[in-house]
């Protein structure tokens, strides 16, 4: 039996930023920032708050990034979750 890989829980956009990070993460393909679809930027711009004063995007802060959309995604939080939380007492990695 064949089981759909689309999830009726997830919008098109979230299964493709998920996606995005564990790209990211698993470095399947790594990606620099101008290589992440415009669409998905400002997801991962959102994860990464102490990195946005400084304009540049860092493969480390994009991997940072990756991480808490992989965690908002299993806790459906952040912009998986009903309310948007980021930038409100993230943890230091």
């Amino acid at each position: 039996m064949v089981h759909s890989a689309v999830s009726r829980n997830m919008t098109h956009h979230q299964i493709t930023l998920v996606e995005q990070a564990l790209r990211q993460l698993s470095r399947v393909e790594p990606t620099a920032w101008d290589e992440i679809p415009p669409e998905l930027q400002l997801s991962f711009t959102k994860y990464m708050c102490r990195d946005v004063w400084t304009g540049q995007c860092d493969l480390l802060s994009l991997r940072e990034a990756a991480l808490m959309i992989i965690r908002d995604a299993i806790t459906r939080t952040g912009e998986f979750g009903d309310e948007e939380e980021l930038c409100d007492g993230l943890p230091a990695m």
